[in-house]
C-alpha cells in the first residue's frame, strides 16, 4: 500500500485495522501456561483433577473475547456516530450470522451443560461467547474491507499472521523447536517457570497451534490465501515477490505438518479456484496468454504435488493406509491393540488379547488371576495404602500385570515392554462383578454405543471412523437445538469402553473432538444451525465468484479476491477432518468477512 493509499485512511480506519491484526496475527501466536479449574460439568464425568495446565488454548480464548467486545464497542461507537465505515444490517451475511447466534445461544440457554456452553470445556474453550466473538470478527471484517484502502490493510494482516505463525513453524522443520529451550519456557510458564524447558514435542510442525492437525488446517488456509493472491497479482505490484515469498515458507510449514487434512485442504481450495480462474480467462476475458498462463501454473502446482508425495515419506503413507482402507476394509477391521476386548460373567471378568484370555476371578483378597485358565502365582504382593488394598505383579511374556484389591473392586493394569500402561477396572455390583468407568461408575455393556457408517473402517484417519460412526447418530437428538457449544466431549458415548479397547486401545481414553467441523456444529449447536452455516459459506463462494466474473480486467483486487476464496475452501475441506479451534477459527472467520467485504468493494466503488 502506497502512502497516498495510507493517507486515505481515517484514524478510526487504522485502529480498526489494527484490531484486525491482533485477531489475526496476535491471538494466533499466544501461548501461555495457565491453571485453569475444571467446571462441574465435567468434572467426574470426563476429568478427574480439580485444574488442568493450558498453555494453547485458554489464553487465546481470553484475548477473542477481549477483542470482540473491544471491536465491537467501537464498531458501535462508529455507527452511532456515523463516522467512518457501517454495517448493513440487512445484508444476508450479516442475518445469517446472526440466525446462527441465536441458535448457538438457545442451544447454550436449553443445554445441560451450562457453564460449559458458554465459557467452553477444558482445554478447548470455545463456548458461547467465544463464538458470538467469531461471528463479530466476520461481520467488522467485512464491513472494513468493502474499500480498496481498508482491504489492503486487511490483507496485510493476513500477510502478518502468516509470518508470525510461520516462522515459528518454519524453525520447527529446521529443527529448532522454541518450546523445548529455556528462554521459551520462561515466557510461556510466566510466574510458573520451574528451572525446566517445556516438554512439548511433536513429530511434526505445529508453530503455536496446539497440535498439528490444527498447524496443517492453518497452513493449509493461508498457503492456498496468500499462495494464489501472489500468483494472480499482476506482476508490476511489488506485494506479488513478498507474497511469493510468504507462501513459499507456509507451503514449506503446510508439508511439515504432515496432516492429511492440510494437504486436503490446499488441493481443494486451489482447484477450485484455478478452475474459477481458468473459466474466467477463456470466457470473460477470451485472454490466450492469461490462460496459457494459468494452465501453466496448475500444471507447475500439479507436479509439485506429486514429488510431495514421493518424498513426504509420512505423507505418502498416510494416503496410503486411506486408499488401501477404502479399497480393502479388512485391512483394518483387526483391532491394531493388543488388547481386543474385555468382558465379565458372573464374577469373572475377561480380558481378551492377541496372547489370550486373561481373567480376575474375583473374590476379595481370595481373587485370583489367570491365562487361558490358568492361575498365575504373582511375582511379588504389596500392601496398599490406599483402603487397605493389596497389589499383586504377574509377569508374562513382555508384559507385566498389576492387580490391585480392595474391598468391593479390583483394577488390572498391564505394562507392556515399551511402558505403556492400560488400565481395566472391575467391580462388585449387587452380587455380580461389572466394568466399571474411570470414575468408578458400573457400565452396562449389554447395549453397546449407537453408532452409523464405517463398519469394518472404523480406524479410517487415525481412528477417525470409530468417533464419527458413533458420532453421527448424536445429530438426530440436535437436529432444532444442539447439546451447547463445545460440549461434544459431554454428548459422545464415554463408556462405551469395549469399542474404544478395540478401535483406540484403550477403554477409558476420552473422546473430546469429533474431527469434523460439521458434526462439531451439528451436535453442539444443533443440525438447523449447520444448515445455516453452510448457507453462509456457498453465499460467499457464489458471490466472489460473481465479483471475479463482473470484472472485465483481471487486477489486484481479482487476485485477492481468487485468494480469499481459495483459503475458505481449504479451511472448509480440512474441516473434513480437522475440528473449530481458538487458534484458527478467528483467522478463517476474519478471512470470511474480508472474503465478503472483497466481494462488494466494486459495488461500493
Amino acid at each position: 500500500m502506497s502512502k497516498t493509499d495510507m493517507n486515505k485512511l481515517s484514524s478510526s480506519d487504522i485502529l480498526m485495522g489494527i484490531f484486525l491484526c491482533i485477531v489475526v496475527a496476535v491471538i494466533p501466536v499466544v501461548c501461555r501456561l495457565n491453571q485453569v479449574g475444571v467446571s462441574a460439568d465435567e468434572y467426574n464425568i470426563i476429568r478427574s483433577g480439580n485444574t488442568v495446565n493450558d498453555i494453547f488454548s485458554h489464553g487465546k480464548s481470553v484475548l477473542i473475547i477481549v477483542m470482540g467486545v473491544v471491536m465491537a464497542v467501537f464498531m458501535a461507537f462508529q455507527i452511532f456516530s456515523g463516522d467512518g465505515f457501517t454495517i448493513n444490517f440487512k445484508s444476508k451475511p450479516v442475518i445469517l450470522a446472526g440466525v446462527y447466534i441465536i441458535l448457538a445461544l438457545l442451544s447454550a440457554l436449553f443445554s445441560s451443560y451450562k457453564s460449559t456452553s458458554f465459557n467452553g470445556i477444558s482445554e478447548r474453550y470455545e463456548g458461547f461467547w467465544v463464538w458470538l466473538c467469531y461471528m463479530v470478527f466476520m461481520v467488522i471484517a467485512m464491513a472494513f474491507s468493502r474499500n480498496r484502502n481498508r482491504l489492503g490493510i486487511a490483507v496485510i494482516c493476513l500477510m502478518i499472521s502468516g509470518f508470525l505463525v510461520g516462522i515459528v513453524g518454519f524453525l520447527q522443520l529446521l529443527g529448532f523447536n522454541i518450546f523445548t529451550t529455556d528462554i521459551g519456557a520462561k515466557v510461556i510458564m510466566g510466574s510458573l517457570y520451574n528451572g525446566k524447558p517445556l516438554n512439548i514435542r511433536f513429530d511434526s510442525v505445529f508453530s503455536t497451534l496446539y497440535n498439528p492437525n490444527c498447524a496443517g488446517m492453518y497452513f493449509g488456509m493461508m498457503f492456498s490465501a496468500i499462495g494464489v493472491m501472489a500468483f494472480f497479482m499482476p506482476a508490476k505490484k511489488k506485494i506479488k515477490w513478498v507474497m511469493t515469498a510468504l507462501a513459499i515458507m507456509l507451503g514449506a510449514c503446510a508439508v511439515g505438518t504432515h496432516s492429511v487434512g492440510g494437504i486436503l485442504g490446499i488441493a481443494a481450495g486451489i482447484g477450485f479456484t484455478s478452475a474459477v480462474a481458468v473459466c474466467y480467462y477463456v470466457f470473460k476475458l477470451r485472454s490466450k496468454k492469461a490462460l496459457a498462463f494459468t494452465i501453466a501454473g496448475i500444471i507447475a502446482c500439479i507436479i509439485v504435488a506429486v514429488l510431495l508425495f514421493v518424498t513426504n515419506s509420512v505423507i505418502a503413507q498416510k494416503i496410503r493406509v486411506i486408499s488401501n482402507a477404502l479399497n480393502n476394509s479388512e485391512a483394518i477391521q483387526v483391532s491394531a491393540s493388543y488388547y481386543e476386548d474385555i468382558d465379565v460373567d458372573g464374577m469373572k471378568g475377561d480380558i481378551i488379547t492377541k496372547g489370550g484370555v486373561y481373567s480376575i476371578d474375583y473374590a476379595e483378597q481370595a481373587t485370583q488371576f489367570m491365562h487361558n485358565g490358568t492361575v498365575l502365582e504373582p511375582v511379588d504382593i504389596k500392601d496398599m495404602e490406599t483402603e487397605g488394598g493389596k497389589q499383586y505383579i504377574f509377569k508374562e511374556d513382555g508384559i507385566t500385570w498389576n492387580m490391585y484389591l480392595y474391598k468391593n473392586y479390583a483394577t488390572v493394569m498391564a505394562e507392556d515392554a515399551g511402558g505403556t500402561e492400560t488400565y481395566f477396572m472391575f467391580g462388585e455390583v449387587d452380587g455380580v462383578l461389572r466394568i466399571l468407568d474411570k470414575f468408578g461408575n458400573a457400565i452396562d455393556t449389554s447395549a453397546p454405543a449407537e453408532s452409523f457408517g464405517f463398519e469394518g473402517v472404523e480406524r479410517l484417519g487415525s481412528n477417525r471412523g470409530y468417533i464419527w460412526s458413533r458420532s453421527i447418530p448424536l445429530l438426530k437428538d440436535h437436529i432444532i437445538l444442539g447439546s451447547g457449544p463445545d460440549s461434544f466431549a459431554l454428548e459422545f458415548p464415554q463408556q462405551d469402553v469395549k469399542s474404544k479397547l478395540k478401535f483406540l486401545g484403550n477403554p477409558y481414553v476420552i473422546v473430546d473432538k469429533p474431527h469434523n467441523i460439521y458434526l462439531q456444529t451439528g451436535i453442539n449447536t444443533g443440525v438447523l444451525s449447520l444448515i445455516v452455516l453452510m448457507a453462509l459459506y456457498i453465499l460467499f463462494i457464489v458471490k466472489t465468484i460473481k465479483a471475479v466474473f463482473a470484472e472485465n480486467n483481471a487486477s489486484a483486487l481479482t487476485a485477492i479476491r481468487l485468494g480469499l476464496m481459495a483459503g475458505v475452501i481449504a479451511y472448509l475441506f480440512a474441516g473434513l477432518t480437522t475440528d473449530s479451534v481458538v487458534s484458527v477459527a478467528p483467522v478463517f472467520w476474519s478471512m470470511l468477512g474480508m472474503g465478503f467485504g472483497a466481494a462488494d468493494t466494486a459495488e461500493e466503488e
